[in-house]
């Protein structure tokens, strides 16, 4: 499967932190979901997955510039 066909997967979200007193709504993606596509775009700290931005970003990218290939 192409990194383009995997990005193309991935369902934004909303969600609030549970610690944010502001209870700000954000976006973004499933740590669940990005770690099923790109496992080494995730990490698990004291318990608790986080998205690693940097290498989704690469992903992002490399889907972008697969799809710019194909048009």
């Amino acid at each position: 499967m192409s990194t383009l066909d995997k990005v193309k997967q991935l369902i934004p979200i909303q969600f609030k932190y549970k610690q944010d007193k502001e209870q700000l709504v954000r976006a973004g993606f499933s740590a669940q979901q990005v770690q099923q596509l790109f496992p080494d775009a995730v990490t698990t700290i004291d318990g608790i997955l986080h998205i690693k931005l940097d290498v989704l970003q690469r992903y992002i990218t490399q889907a972008y510039e697969e799809l710019l290939r194909k048009n």
